[in-house]
């Protein structure tokens, strides 16, 4: 086990590993669009995700071509400029150079929104006679689209064939699959090749608590601490039956490890390879206790009093120590968790979050609560994409107990395992990105 670090020494080295926020990440509510005539359009900027985006529809006002088939889109441009971008994926290809968004492109009600970073920051470097970024009053200046227009999609080619919902089919991603494991869902269709050289995949699993911290308290003195490190048991033997997937724990044992620990181990253990960290924890809510049901969170600013209280909560073991973590009180933290949640794991700790909702959700009798978000300071130097499950509320009288049993420990833990592979389907891209 690495020794022991104040968490200033942590904040400053892990700061040092990201660059400073790029122009895109800025969020404002609408974006100018001023043609070579003078004459100006507004365009309305959706942030549901916390970051800005713009309608796909904008792009064909520019002159660009597009279509989409099933999670992927296309778009042609001047000089016979083709973008391919992926829903829920930060990477994409500019003709056969593979890039990457800080955000990601997503679909809500059947439209596409694509991060405005590629207005902002990719038309500009890239096509600087036809676009070009104003940063003081937030305006791209565009070239007439009646000059050029992109080709005809109808032919574009995907690999070996033509782009279609055929030739996209999803691979059958159950085959040479550990059976604990066969219900997965089938992942979408590869926006990326697979790597010539595969690297080993790492999953980190963090019991919550431990030893002299119990966490929260549920029925009949059942421990979150306990419930976390049977869950977290049987993800690992789960996942270490998986080719190719080396895990570890953060603990094995009734022992408690201190929360800055946590992620460095993770971190020390990913090495070079593709990983991720998950820590399992269970809920409480006494003064609610009619409050049920599962959610994930991810490294971020805690945006509503439910998400700040489960933050205080899981942070609580610092207090210990006499050390804390709060991003309003903090400015260089809160400056540290701004760069690290808009960082290149942040987009995939978001998917990762959603698919573990989606496997709990399966058979979870609770509600789904939701992808949530927190400055958690286990998450903090994980430098991979990092979630913190909350598995059920113990405070509940009906769902308490049954975090105790071991069927939903055995459910909850293949759910997880589940979603683990499912993402590893699409992460790393086949870039070397980790």
């Amino acid at each position: 086990m690495t020794a022991k670090r104040h968490p200033a020494s942590v904040i400053s080295a892990v700061w040092l590993m990201w660059t400073a926020l790029p122009i895109s990440s800025q969020v404002t509510n609408e974006l100018q669009i001023e043609a070579v005539d003078g004459s100006v359009q507004l365009v309305g900027l959706d942030i549901g995700y916390g970051f800005a985006t713009v309608p796909l529809t904008l792009f064909e006002r520019l002159g660009w071509s597009t279509t989409e088939v099933g999670d992927l889109v296309v778009l042609l441009g001047p000089e016979q400029i083709e973008v391919r971008v992926g829903h829920r994926t930060p990477f994409f290809r500019w003709n056969d150079q593979i890039l990457q968004f800080v955000d990601f492109p997503y679909r809500i009600e059947g439209e596409t929104y694509i991060p405005l970073q590629l207005l902002t920051d990719f038309f500009p470097k890239r096509l600087p006679t036809l676009y070009a970024f104003n940063e003081v009053d937030f305006t791209i200046q565009a070239a007439d689209p009646s000059e050029w227009r992109g080709d005809d999609l109808s032919q574009v080619k995907f690999g070996d064939g033509v782009l279609s919902s055929d030739t996209l089919s999803p691979p059958d991603s159950t085959a040479n699959l550990n059976p604990d494991l066969t219900n997965r869902e089938q992942s979408s269709p590869e926006l990326i090749p697979d790597p010539v050289e595969e690297k080993r995949r790492i999953v980190v699993i963090d019991p919550g608590h431990g030893g002299g911290d119990p966490g929260a308290l549920g029925p009949q003195g059942l421990r979150e601490k306990d419930v976390a490190l049977a869950v977290a048991k049987i993800m690992a033997d789960l996942l270490s039956r998986e080719k190719g997937v080396d895990v570890y724990l953060t603990r094995s044992e009734d022992n408690f490890v201190p929360l800055w620990e946590r992620g460095e181990l993770a971190t020390q253990w990913k090495g070079e390879n593709p990983g991720v960290f998950i820590s399992v924890h269970a809920n409480s809510a006494p003064e609610r206790r009619s409050v049920r049901g599962f959610e994930t969170y991810s490294l971020n600013v805690a945006r509503t009093e439910h998400e700040r209280r489960v933050v205080a909560i899981e942070n609580a073991p610092l207090q210990v120590q006499g050390q804390s973590i709060d991003p309003d009180s903090d400015p260089e933290f809160a400056f540290l968790l701004r760069d690290l949640s808009n960082s290149g794991h942040q987009p995939w700790s978001v998917e990762l979050s959603r698919i573990v909702q989606e496997e709990i959700g399966r058979f979870h009798p609770g509600p789904d609560r939701g992808i949530k978000q927190g400055p958690l300071a286990v998450l903090t130097n994980a430098l991979m994409p990092s979630v913190l499950v909350e598995v059920g509320f113990l405070s509940n009288e009906d769902e308490g107990p049954l975090l105790g049993q071991d069927q939903f420990q055995d459910e909850t833990a293949r759910a997880v395992a589940r979603a683990v592979m499912n993402f590893f389907d699409h992460y790393p891209p086949g870039t070397g990105e980790n």
